[in-house]
């Protein structure tokens, strides 16, 4: 690699919570500051000006706001901004997760950036300083063929672990975390793959959880997500060598009387929710059932299937159910 610079991620104390702009304001900003238009010269960057549409090959250097202002202000055709994906760039440099993975930041021949207007975006909202891969001099042309190979999911990462039941443990963590954050104010939230990976790395008995639902045969309609996050909280909660008698009745129906939470909630699944699978929102009400069926059946309690449910709005909204005692630290 040459000149590599091998220090390490900086960032800059903040004295008061800031309010991260919308990146359209940002570029736009940026275009303004850097004469994008062509009403001034861009800010100088002794160091990029000196490689931009004259040098090719690959750099490692530190990226703060100035340069990557520097890098945006040559940003003239590019793929439509995801604020979402700032946004969770941002927070993995200002917590200290963000990673140089090695994928560059792609600046072509003719001084045009190519790829990484997300990352640098994030850095100025952060006000950070992260060490990045900077490849100069990739033709203009390359840009229709950049970023176009498959995506690795979050299932793909903990595969890569060789972690059993990959996928389902994946689905199932992005929901306790959503679950931790807070439902359902964060359902619709994004969570990036190291997100996923940490949460496995807090929650490895998740795996757990996962085989003891594989080993029942459930019917479609109540086999999901839900169950398998709402299993992975009751075997952390008070009562856990109940979950499999719990389980059972869910799967099978057997051994309980019509006001079991456990059958109410599984006749309430395979008769009525069945049409719900595909939405988040549809999944939110599952998840919602799951936990007050455990809560009521840990507790000894009976509920008679018209008065079991849950209502995330109108007159007689509920808040989101807890598992009670269930421990997440």
């Amino acid at each position: 690699m040459d000149d590599a610079v091998t220090s390490p991620t900086r960032r800059r104390p903040t004295s008061q919570k800031q309010v991260a702009p919308e990146p359209e304001k940002v570029m736009a900003s940026v275009a303004e500051d850097e004469g994008v238009e062509g009403t001034s010269p861009p800010a100088p960057h002794p160091e990029l000006d000196a490689l931009i549409g004259k040098y090719n090959g690959l750099k490692t250097m530190i990226v703060d706001a100035a340069a990557a202002k520097r890098l945006l202000a040559i940003n003239t055709g590019n793929r439509r901004l995801s604020r979402r994906r700032i946004s969770q760039l941002a927070a993995e440099i200002r917590e200290g997760h963000y990673e140089n993975t090695g994928e560059p930041i792609i600046v072509s021949d003719n001084g045009v950036l190519n790829d990484g207007q997300h990352r640098l975006l994030a850095v100025i909202e952060a006000d950070a300083a992260v060490e990045m891969d900077i490849r100069f001099g990739i033709p203009r042309k390359a840009f229709v063929k950049t970023g176009t190979g498959a995506a690795r999911s979050a299932a793909d990462v903990l595969s890569i672990r060789e972690i059993s039941g990959a996928p389902q443990i994946a689905m199932a963590l992005r929901l306790l975390i959503a679950y931790e954050r807070g439902l359902p104010d964060h359902l619709r939230d994004y969570f990036s793959n190291d997100e996923i990976n940490r949460a496995y790395d807090r929650w490895p008995d998740i795996a757990q959880a996962v085989a003891k639902v594989q080993v029942y045969r459930f019917p479609p309609q109540v086999r999901s997500t839900p169950l398998f996050a709402t299993t992975f909280l009751a075997m952390r909660a008070p009562k856990a060598a109940r979950v499999d008698e719990w389980l059972h009745v869910l799967a099978t129906g057997l051994e309980a009387h019509r006001e079991h939470p456990a059958y109410v909630l599984r006749e309430r699944l395979v008769r009525g929710v069945a049409s719900e699978l595909g939405t988040r929102e549809r999944q939110l009400v599952r998840f919602a059932l799951m936990i007050k069926s455990w809560n009521m059946f840990r507790q000894d309690e009976e509920v008679p299937m018209r008065e079991f449910r849950w209502l995330p709005t109108g007159r007689d909204a509920q808040p989101f159910p807890r598992v009670t005692g269930a421990r997440l630290g």
